[in-house]
């Protein structure tokens, strides 16, 4: 009877050292897991501050090198100045003696006002120039006379256009580049008696020299 007794003892206590140890397993494996979750939300936290702080790191560095490029065209500019003003003359000069151009009937109307638009983009970029902060003086001072110097020739322009239609031209149209000039004049045929006309007006307004002036007609 006793050893009954204390079999039934052992038995139930083991049984009761084995559910001990379950729930214990149970609570141990919850407590890993809420740890492990806990801990993997840590690092991606972690994760997204580091990725936070590198794109802004990338953000400042990549502004500054932005701003040491623009101080750096823009301090170069000085030099650069004479090429926009080159590369409108060009545009223009091409615009205006292009053989298409001669075709239409409103050539003189039409071709003035894209003279006149290519002038005004070309002010507009020195103004752009001169407004920006990062501009040095030497640079917008530059601007500033070339500016000067284009409202100069464009009223010249308007002057030698007055005086080569009162010489009995119909229309005309001139266009003055550095130490040059090009003048299309509304004519059926120009005699030499016409070109030493316009090239003597040119000359005396302008102070160019014949060699430098090309004349053109527009039938």
């Amino acid at each position: 009877m006793y050893i009954k007794k204390k079999t039934a003892f052992i038995i139930c206590l083991i049984g009761l050292l084995i559910a001990i140890g379950y729930v214990n397993h149970e609570l141990t494996k919850r407590s890993l897991r809420e740890t492990s979750s806990d801990y993997q939300q840590h690092e991606e936290n972690q994760l997204m501050e580091i990725s936070k702080t590198i794109d802004d790191d990338k953000a400042e560095i990549s502004h500054e090198d932005s701003e040491e490029e623009d101080i750096e065209i823009v301090d170069s500019r000085s030099d650069e100045i004479g090429d926009l003003k080159k590369d409108v003359e060009d545009n223009i000069t091409s615009v205006i003696t292009k053989e298409e151009s001669f075709r239409s009937s409103n050539y003189f109307i039409e071709h003035r006002l894209s003279r006149d638009k290519l002038r005004a983009s070309l002010i507009d970029r020195l103004n752009e120039i001169i407004n920006n902060e990062n501009t040095n003086e030497e640079t917008r001072t530059k601007a500033q006379n070339e500016i000067i110097a284009l409202g100069q020739v464009a009223e010249l322009e308007l002057s030698l256009e007055g005086l080569i239609k009162a010489k009995g031209f119909e229309d005309a149209l001139v266009f003055l580049g550095d130490n040059s000039a090009r003048v299309v004049v509304s004519a059926d045929e120009l005699t030499e008696q016409d070109m030493v006309k316009i090239f003597e007006i040119v000359k005396s307004e302008a102070g160019i020299e014949a060699g430098n002036i090309t004349i053109m007609k527009k039938s």
